[in-house]
């Protein structure tokens, strides 16, 4: 072994606008700011979870005038969130859009109720949502992904199957098709 790993700690991304960040992760994913450095880093947790929970889970930086200049260069300063459900491929994941390397932020809700609440109040608000509410095959849990303000993908899941606490258990193989990532896929009406 080389790292005594005990689990994933916090979060980091840079960001275009932290205020408007900071907005959507107080105002729709329910986080509180723990710290501020300036006006360009913010840390953020889960106040719900306070008493289990260290100082922050999230770290979100403001890119700098340099890095916002490169991206306006790009043609990716701006962004249409909505833009990108046109370019979601049949069944995924496996890949959703995403603006960089980050794949998706997960947070845990207590239930499928949770989700499809958070489902609804997110359509009201007109704001893109990517996939689900589904239910993954490995893992076994219940999922739904939207993006935020910068186009990180943000899935919410629920109920994942709790690792055997001894012994563990063989991994599966699964296939590599549709079904696997969404086993409850023509399940619009649920």
């Amino acid at each position: 072994m080389v790292v005594d790993n005990m689990g994933l700690d916090h979060v980091a991304i840079k960001v275009r606008d932290i205020e408007q960040t900071i907005e959507f992760y107080t105002d729709v994913m329910n986080m509180a700011v723990s710290d501020r450095i300036g006006d360009t880093v913010a840390f953020l947790r889960t106040p719900a979870v306070s008493e289990q929970a260290d100082h922050h889970e999230m770290n979100i930086t403001q890119y700098s005038d340099e890095e916002l200049d490169v991206l306006e260069q790009r043609g990716e300063l701006e962004l249409d969130l909505h833009e990108f459900e046109e370019d979601l491929p049949e069944g995924g994941p496996p890949m959703l859009p995403t603006t960089g390397p980050i794949y998706h932020i997960a947070f845990e809700v207590p239930n499928y109720q949770s989700i499809r609440d958070a489902a609804d109040e997110l359509e009201a608000r007109n704001h893109p949502i990517y996939r689900g509410p589904g239910r993954h095959g490995p893992g076994n849990n219940i999922f739904l992904y939207f993006p935020d303000p910068d186009g990180y993908p943000i899935e919410l899941t629920a109920k994942m199957e709790e690792a055997p606490e001894d012994g563990g258990r063989p991994a599966r193989q699964w296939p590599q098709s549709p079904d696997t990532w969404n086993v409850w896929r023509n399940a619009e009406d649920l």
